[in-house]
Order: C-alpha cells, then sequence, then structure tokens
C-alpha cells in the first residue's frame, strides 16, 4: 500500500483530514437535504437567507479543510498520488 511507509504522524494527521470531510460530507448532505425541503414548502425569504449563510460557511469550512490537506505536503511524500483528490485518497487508506 502507498501508505504502508508513511511516517506515523502523517498517517494520523491524514486521518484527522479525513475525518473532518467525512463530517463535512455529512453536513453538506443536510443542507442540501434542508434546503429541497424548505423550497417545497416556500420558506420565508429569512430563512432561505440563513441556509444560504450556513451554505456560504459550508464552502469556506470545506476550503479549509482542503487547505489543511494541502498543507500536509502529501504530494511532496508521495509523488504518485500528485493530481489525486482527497475523496480518492481516503479511498486508499481505507483500503
Amino acid at each position: 500500500m502507498i501508505f504502508q511507509d508513511a511516517p506515523a504522524h502523517l498517517k494520523r494527521e491524514l486521518d484527522t483530514v479525513l475525518a473532518l470531510q467525512a463530517d463535512l460530507d455529512v453536513s453538506d448532505r443536510a443542507l442540501q437535504t434542508t434546503r429541497a425541503m424548505l423550497e417545497k414548502e416556500s420558506a420565508s425569504d429569512d430563512t432561505l437567507e440563513a441556509l444560504q449563510n450556513l451554505e456560504k460557511g459550508h464552502d469556506r469550512l470545506m476550503d479549509k479543510v482542503e487547505a489543511l490537506y494541502s498543507s500536509l505536503n502529501v504530494h511532496d511524500r508521495f509523488p504518485e498520488l500528485q493530481g489525486v483528490n482527497l475523496d480518492f485518497v481516503r479511498t486508499l487508506l481505507m483500503a
């Protein structure tokens, strides 16, 4: 496996980033479900604005998780992962 020779701290850091990513994926699905429900029920403008603000905050968090992942320099240590996104790395780690 690609990560078998990775230092233990890198594996822990990757695991933390991947856990954050998984949590954000769950919150993204909740936001999408909420938006669909509110749009069907003709929610007020204030409610939709609050949801939009939550979605923007979620997007900022996703960007920060991506930046955190990049800061681990996985691609420097494992050049074979150049261009591989975080989701695929997660799949590799789970394998």
